[in-house]
């Protein structure tokens, strides 16, 4: 069985509760389980990826390096004027967030905002 997690951070200080909730789902893998956990992040939340501190950025990219994918929203990027080279490269990017988010409750993936 595959269950697909989708968490949507659009505050900063959601972060840490979003990579803390990814990582907490994943440790709870059954035999015959398949776990995913995808983490999209927009409006000011996006702020927070360029300069994360180190205690967060470790817990991110241990959510990556279990599997998880990490997006952030082109359009929030333009908005607070951060360019793609200023991002670390555990982070991908989809060009709306919003419809990155429908999209992915459309293919299955169970939305929670932390």
């Amino acid at each position: 069985m595959e269950i697909k997690l989708l968490i949507h951070v659009a505050q900063p200080d959601r972060w840490d509760v979003a990579a803390n909730n990814a990582l907490n789902f994943l440790n709870t893998k059954g035999d015959g389980e398949t776990l995913r956990v995808r983490i999209v992040a927009n409006a000011d939340a996006v702020t927070r990826c360029t300069k994360c501190d180190r205690a967060l950025f470790d817990k991110l990219k241990q959510v990556v390096l279990d599997g998880g994918e990490l997006f952030l929203c082109e359009n929030s990027l333009r908005a607070f004027e951060i360019p793609k080279s200023r991002l670390p490269e555990i982070f991908g990017t989809v060009p709306a967030a919003i419809r990155a988010l429908a999209d992915f409750q459309r293919e299955g993936w169970l939305y929670v905002r932390p």
